[in-house]
């Protein structure tokens, strides 16, 4: 694993700003007065213990901030219980965040990250990797095309761990291809090994266990040994969770992203979206430029989208192959993309735009959507003037 530990909250930036702003008319709250404001946010019902978790997690990190005090708190829902009533109280540097956010949105979320940043190594490990090139993630999915062309079912995989066999072989080569080059023998080695053990560990779910429910798991556990391994170089040795925490932090903040839908990718590929300056021999932010917003990204858009058309080379494209394209080229956000599309899909004289709309239930996290209609594939005509 990276040198050093971290534990990076899984949360979202909004309820991170939710639980702050809590703290707006009142010094004090309590986490059972945070849970209740988060399921009214997200609309749901205030009854049980719902989102207790997220309560707490959110209040374990402004307080890891220096944002709030509280001490201690529960590590499951008994505890939860006996300490919901227990007083939260903002400090002095939350005061002054919550004041900012009145006065400068955007200076109080870049201020929180540049916080973040300095506390966790692994996100200061993800920015300096993920600032110097595009990351591309292996992320197991798929039997037949992520394991090995061997498993064509759920039950084939469950009869071969049962027997405490993987066809690592075609694992490891379609791992390669994926990455888009060669495994070292360091990175094979230590594969293989987290692999027999995790045969060792789930032989005996493989023969008790549905082989849907069963393959389901094993997949996860197959991604927290591969992704460590082909990033290990980096310093992101993370687990996948984290890896996940970290694409989605990305998204919140319009830092970097993350897609699936880029055709010369065969998993998740992350770019940044923004530039992050450094100081301190990259111990803490000195400053964040949103360079591909959309003024410069929305210069010449048309030429760029026609641009990114060429590369999949066919008469119709896959909306969301064309955003992840243009997005990963121009180093923007998807809604970027999405915003200048519904700005010009009619076209000018000398682009016109040929949309059609994608009637089946959407595949992707994001569909492309303009006005009520999701879009499923797009040509992109240069007139003869």
């Amino acid at each position: 694993m990276a040198a050093d530990t971290d534990s990076l909250p899984r949360i979202k930036l909004e309820d991170l700003f939710l639980t702050i702003r809590e703290f707006e008319k009142d010094p004090a709250t309590t986490l059972e007065r945070l849970r209740c404001r988060i399921c009214v946010n997200r609309k749901h019902k205030l009854g049980g213990d719902l989102y207790w978790s997220t309560a707490r997690d959110n209040a374990i990190e402004l307080q890891r901030l220096g944002l709030l005090e509280a001490g201690s708190f529960p590590k499951d829902k008994k505890a939860y219980e006996l300490m919901k009533e227990k007083q939260l109280r903002i400090t002095p540097e939350g005061n002054a965040v919550i004041a900012l956010f009145r006065s400068d949105r955007s200076a109080a979320y870049d201020g929180l990250f540049k916080a973040m940043y300095a506390v966790h190594p692994y996100l200061r490990s993800f920015v300096k990797a993920v600032m110097q090139h595009h990351l591309v993630a292996p992320v197991i999915t798929s039997l037949k095309d992520h394991v090995s062309s061997k498993y064509a079912s759920a039950k084939q995989l469950s009869d071969d761990v049962a027997e405490k066999q993987l066809d690592t072989e075609g694992l490891l080569s379609l791992t390669e291809k994926r990455i888009q080059r060669p495994l070292t023998p360091a990175e094979v080695s230590t594969i293989l090994s987290a692999i027999r053990t995790l045969l060792e560990e789930s032989a005996y779910g493989a023969i008790s266990e549905e082989p849907i429910d069963f393959t389901k798991k094993f997949l996860l556990k197959l991604n927290d040994i591969v992704l460590p391994n082909v990033f290990r170089s980096m310093d992101l040795a993370f687990d996948y969770r984290t890896h996940r925490t970290l694409w989605g932090f990305g998204q919140e903040w319009k830092l970097w992203q993350s897609t699936s839908a880029h055709p010369d990718y065969d998993g998740r590929v992350v770019h940044r979206t923004a530039t992050i300056r450094l100081a301190l021999q990259g111990e803490s932010v000195e400053s964040l430029i949103y360079d591909s917003g959309l003024k410069n990204t929305g210069e010449n858009f048309l030429f760029k989208l026609y641009q990114a058309y060429l590369k999949l080379k066919n008469t119709y494209v896959p909306a969301w192959s064309l955003r992840a394209v243009f997005c990963f080229d121009n180093l923007c956000q998807d809604s970027v993309f999405d915003k200048l599309m519904e700005e010009h899909y009619t076209g000018s004289d000398e682009y016109d735009l040929q949309l059609e709309i994608h009637r089946q239930k959407g595949q992707h996290d994001r569909p492309l959507r303009i006005g009520n209609r999701n879009i499923g594939l797009v040509r992109v005509v240069r007139r003869q003037l």
